[in-house]
């Protein structure tokens, strides 16, 4: 892969591959895992990519002399008004467009979404610090949230969110599969921003699949309910919004911005245990239980057999994430509990009295 760390809009513009993706949309995955890797420069590619678009219009088979001609007035525009920057909120834009207008190139609808940077959303947030946890093993990863949530990611799978909460809100960016179980809190929504689609939740479990790569974003319900709308650029969010309910699964094409919904038997869509696991216990014997949680989990529970052989459980837990389900059945032990990545240390000093 090139070095394009240090590029600027006008290397971004003159730059050949770059330019077919924009037009044809050639090599994609390879493009959108540039986005992501060099995040410094998703600004400028955007810049770039918009002038493209403005400098060709409708037109599909200009030629080079033509679309050079265009771009050297509009980057020659932009270096006299010194406006290089965030050009879609400021003077910059309006003075391209009429520009524009004025050389007779406007009149373009934008039919491309520009692929969601991987931290952008909360970046424009103006949050500071941002984890960002990437899962680079076959196994899965369980990742916990500021707020208590769970959210176990496969492999290649990326989820950013900030180091603690806003007060109102709860924004987390992911790409690739992975299974969530959200803290229920109504006056603090969760939102999770997947590539075109935007989900909302207060509390609740479900998957979801948003492959850079792939045409499709999916999401499936297991419990509660989801609302789904889909960030466009040509259609009202309310024409792109939709509640779903335990097991409907949705599908957004990429292409067209559509959403399609339907109900399966069971809400599995990324082949987790987790996703079709229900934990009923009675009096089972607590090496059962942990035995549960570390297959539905993909963790390793460290506690002591001896201890706790002749401890029981009895209790029915749904779609609380997996701190949730320990805290509750660590009361029962009186007991308490660590989180180390993917492993759990349990401290109990046994149930005999």
């Amino acid at each position: 892969m090139n070095n394009y760390k240090n590029f600027e809009v006008k290397d971004w513009v003159d730059d050949p591959g770059f330019r077919k993706w924009v037009y044809e949309g050639a090599q994609d995955t390879f493009w959108i895992t540039v986005l992501e890797n060099t995040p410094s420069q998703v600004e400028n590619m955007e810049q770039a990519r918009k002038i493209l678009l403005m400098v060709r219009g409708e037109v599909t088979d200009i030629s080079e002399q033509e679309l050079a001609s265009r771009k050297s007035e509009l980057l020659e525009f932009a270096a006299q008004e010194k406006q290089v920057r965030s050009w879609w909120r400021g003077r910059w834009f309006q003075a391209a467009a009429v520009l524009l207008i004025t050389l007779g190139f406007g009149g373009y609808h934008w039919k491309r979404i520009f692929p969601a940077p991987y931290n952008a959303v909360l970046a424009q947030s103006g949050i500071s610090k941002i984890v960002e946890v990437i899962n680079e093993h076959d196994k899965v990863k369980l990742v916990t949230l500021p707020d208590g949530s769970s959210v176990i990611l496969k492999k290649a799978a990326k989820i950013s969110f900030p180091e603690k909460f806003s007060a109102d809100k709860r924004e987390v960016v992911m790409s690739g599969e992975a299974f969530f179980e959200v803290q229920k809190d109504p006056g603090q929504p969760f939102y999770i921003y997947s590539g075109e689609m935007l989900t909302k939740v207060t509390g609740t479990s479900f998957s979801i699949k948003a492959n850079a790569a792939e045409k499709q974003v999916q999401l499936v319900v297991k419990t509660g309910t989801v609302e789904i709308s889909v960030s466009s650029s040509d259609k009202e969010t309310k024409d792109n919004r939709l509640i779903l309910n335990p097991n409907q699964l949705v599908t957004l094409n990429r292409e067209n911005s559509a959403l399609e919904t339907r109900n399966v038997k069971e809400p599995v869509l990324i082949n987790l245990p987790i996703e079709s696991q229900y934990f009923t216990f009675k009096k089972t014997p607590v090496k059962e239980v942990f035995r549960m949680l570390e297959l539905a989990y993909g963790v390793h529970i460290n506690f002591d057999k001896q201890v706790t052989s002749q401890c029981n459980i009895t209790a029915s837990l749904g779609d609380e994430p997996v701190r949730e389900k320990l805290q509750m059945i660590c009361e029962v032990l009186d007991a308490r509990f660590e989180m180390k990545d993917n492993a759990i240390i349990v401290y109990s000093e046994g149930c005999e009295k």
